[in-house]
């Protein structure tokens, strides 16, 4: 459809397909375990079209650690990197790099990339299409050659994931009632990667692989039969609870505020819910920045968001925060951003993020 440029994606298929020719070993996708990296993974499979392996990344963490010692014990082709901010991890890729071709598309903030210099492909949308962050899985879609409504439906899950679905006007051959559903198994897939306690690849992943097709593309009514998208409703539906619950709580603090300048307030959860109350909460606070911050497995965490409204760039005030406090991670995009720290780091992190918020 033309959303990237021809030469990114002839530049991208040309480089995959040079690392595979005459390949004995198998490729490997490390995804994002969100929605758009689930898809991502999906549609970079299906364009390799041959046995791949498929690894995620566990969030919200990113742990490039664990990833790179699984990484570094086994031999592939080509290693193919989704939706994940791999700039701040140089040695890590020049490393897999000596080993086999490195394949990166990523669409978050970008930094220097400059020393990625041998066999590695680094794709960022942001450089070279008008600064437009296009998601990952959208890439992945323009990189099949061949696509049809059974494609489509997998992009309208992601986008809609991503809040992209307003952006592009391709989806008018899909019924109202299939958005519908289409949307439920959208908001199951990208809720699984709050299970951090997984191997490798994960339950969102294994039901996109399988997915029955139908003449009308995917089959909605043999959904239910599936192994998968039981596991996933039951993971979706605890989340969902302690969501409510917790939504239902911080509603009632923020009404006693008449007219509040900006949201930040503390959640306890054994779950790690900090990115969905904040994402919540940002189409009901259409003018204002909302940050969601909370203690889980020992380490601090706030989620970032913007209403539709306002023009904050939350990836820029993380960057800020990160030249004045030690981060364990921070990042994101203008309209979704996170950031992690150690105790003390991350009071300091506040107060610099409430004082720039005023």
């Amino acid at each position: 459809m033309g959303f990237l440029k021809e030469d990114t994606l002839k530049k991208a298929r040309d480089f995959i397909r040079e690392a595979l020719k005459g390949a004995t070993l198998h490729p490997i996708i490390v995804y994002h375990g969100d929605g758009d990296g689930c898809c991502a993974g999906f549609f970079l499979k299906e364009f390799i079209n041959r046995d791949t392996d498929l690894y995620w990344v566990a969030t919200p963490d990113f742990d490039f650690q664990k990833a790179e010692s699984y990484l570094m014990d086994k031999n592939f082709s080509l290693y193919i990197f989704l939706d994940m901010p791999v700039d701040n991890r140089k040695e890590m890729i020049l490393k897999l790099s000596l080993k086999a071709p490195v394949f990166i598309y990523d669409h978050h903030r970008f930094h220097d990339v400059a020393d990625f210099i041998g066999d590695i492909l680094y794709i960022n949308p942001l450089l070279e299409h008008d600064l437009k962050d296009y998601p990952a899985a959208l890439f992945g879609w323009e990189l099949l050659e061949q696509k049809g409504l059974f494609e489509k439906e997998i992009l309208y899950m992601a986008l809609f994931t991503e809040s992209w679905l307003d952006k592009l006007d391709i989806f008018d051959d899909i019924p109202e009632n299939k958005r519908e559903k289409l949307k439920l198994v959208a908001k199951m897939i990208h809720s699984n990667f709050l299970v951090q306690d997984m191997p490798t690849t994960h339950y969102a992943i294994d039901l996109l692989l399988s997915l029955p097709k139908g003449k009308n593309g995917i089959d909605i009514e043999r959904l239910e039969d599936m192994k998968e998208y039981e596991i996933l409703r039951n993971i979706y539906r605890l989340i969902e609870n302690e969501k409510a619950w917790l939504l239902n709580r911080i509603s009632n603090e923020i009404k006693r505020i008449s007219k509040p300048r900006y949201i930040l307030k503390k959640i306890e959860s054994k779950m790690r819910l900090s990115g969905l109350i904040a994402s919540e909460l940002r189409w009901h606070y259409s003018h204002i920045a909302i940050a969601i911050w909370q203690r889980w497995k020992d380490r601090y965490y706030c989620e970032l968001r913007r209403g539709r409204y306002c023009t904050v760039d939350l990836a820029s005030l993380v960057e800020l925060i990160g030249s004045q406090v030690q981060l364990l991670t921070g990042g994101g995009h203008p309209e979704a951003a996170a950031f992690t720290a150690e105790r003390e780091g991350f009071f300091k992190a506040l107060d610099i993020l409430k004082a720039n918020l005023r």
